[in-house]
């Protein structure tokens, strides 16, 4: 198999947190605004670093960020029981491990959050490195998440395939010279993201893989 390293995002990539982000912030904006936002103004957050979401959001006053942040957090964590894996997902980590891949994580989240809202699905095991928020000073889409996790494992940019669901996911993996993969199953805009692979559900890349 040509890819030695298959590095993954978590949210919406291998588990469908979109409910428990968006309801998180909407809930949270509320309370600090005043103001209800409809689902659909929030959907640019999803894939990048929570406090990079409030400048897509057009809110910049820091202690509207900093009120509005914290309680984000805690009601994201209060909807995590809508998150699931997705389909497939298992099925896909387990062929990767007999097939020797080395498995990574490339995330926005910090390591809080990290520890929070994905290791009590249980997979966490798969992954030998895992690269957060916490870090890199730059976040996706900036190539230096994956630069670190190349120094971290030594691996050359051709050994490795990205999957994410984002064009920051996408960005990060172009600007560090490597493939890409575009979940669709998670992508809520596929159409204007450029990537080296794209498919409908973790099975699809099983058979592209074998």
């Amino acid at each position: 198999m040509r890819y030695t390293h298959v590095v993954f995002d978590i949210d919406n990539t291998l588990i469908n947190t979109t409910g428990a982000v968006l309801h998180g912030l909407q809930r949270a904006l509320r309370d600090i605004t005043g103001e209800h936002w409809d689902i659909s103004r929030l959907l640019p957050v999803l894939g990048i670093p929570g406090l990079d979401a409030f400048e897509r959001l057009g809110i910049h006053s820091p202690d509207q960020i900093f009120r509005i942040y914290p309680r984000w957090e805690q009601y994201e964590q209060e909807y995590q029981y809508t998150a699931y894996l997705y389909e497939g997902i298992v099925p896909l980590l387990d062929f990767l491990k007999k097939k020797g891949c080395s498995l990574g994580i490339i995330t926005s989240k910090t390591m809080p959050q990290y520890t929070c809202s994905f290791l009590p699905f249980q997979i966490s095991g798969y992954f030998q490195t895992v690269i957060t928020a916490d870090d890199t000073v730059r976040h996706k889409p900036d190539p230096e998440p994956m630069l670190e996790y190349m120094k971290r494992t030594d691996a050359c940019p051709r050994q490795i395939l990205y999957i994410g669901d984002s064009i920051y996911d996408m960005q990060c993996a172009s600007r560090a010279g490597v493939d890409s993969c575009l979940a669709l199953w998670g992508c809520h805009c596929p159409d204007d993201i450029s990537s080296t692979h794209r498919f409908e559900d973790p099975a699809a890349i099983i058979r592209w893989l074998e």
